[in-house]
């Protein structure tokens, strides 16, 4: 009878041995559960660096434009050319101005940094954005570069130093209102900023070992 159950022992010995290393393992992960590594949160959204990838996103677009001003005689000048002229006032055209000037400048097309939205990523590694559409960020009409004036006007009458101030305020309003209706330009500016966007993101992954992607929003959360 004892040999038989020697016998048995030596037989089931490896599963009893198997069982029992199981028993402490387990109970050794119940009673030291392993701790599992805390992910750091990463901020993408430091606004630094995305006023910085802004700023290098940004789009000059240099203009060479014509403006043309007129002014009708009114007022005083138009009373007085009308009694002491006539008939031939309307020859005269006193008071009357039309001058034509030739002037460069620049026009930024750009991101506001402050309304663009990077959340950090998910459990998949996507990292969501929100890019608002491109705007006119400035305007600069170089005072430097306007041409003599070509002017046609009446009798007495001149072309003053206000009136050339109010060409150069014209002429920074036509810069930007033609920029405002080049939509290619505004995308070619939201887009530069997306692609820097994105590999600022792909960047900051790799710095810590993780393969980020991003998915394109269109409105912030």
């Amino acid at each position: 009878m004892k040999e038989n159950i020697q016998k048995k022992t030596k037989e089931y010995f490896p599963s009893i041995l198997a069982g029992l290393i199981c028993l402490v393992v387990t109970l050794g992960v119940l009673v030291f559960p392993i701790k599992e590594k805390a992910s750091t949160p990463i901020d993408l959204s430091e606004y630094s660096s995305v006023n910085a990838i802004c700023e290098l996103a940004t789009l000059k677009s240099f203009y060479h434009n014509v403006i043309v001003c007129e002014e009708e005689p009114s007022g005083a000048v138009k009373t007085i050319s009308t009694v002491l002229l006539w008939p031939f006032d309307k020859l005269a055209k006193t008071g009357y101005k039309q001058f034509w000037i030739e002037y460069s400048g620049i026009v930024e097309i750009g991101i506001d940094a402050s309304q663009i939205q990077i959340n950090n990523p998910n459990a998949n590694g996507i990292v969501e954005i929100y890019v608002p559409d491109a705007t006119i960020l400035n305007v600069y009409s170089d005072k430097n570069s306007f041409s003599e004036p070509l002017t046609e006007k009446g009798l007495f009458t001149t072309i003053t130093g206000e009136d050339q101030s109010k060409a150069f305020v014209k002429a920074q309003s036509a810069m930007r209102e033609e920029a405002e209706n080049d939509q290619s330009l505004l995308r070619r500016a939201k887009n530069n900023a997306k692609i820097l966007l994105e590999q600022y993101v792909k960047t900051t992954g790799k710095g810590i070992g993780v393969d980020y992607s991003v998915r394109w929003i269109n409105n912030p959360i």
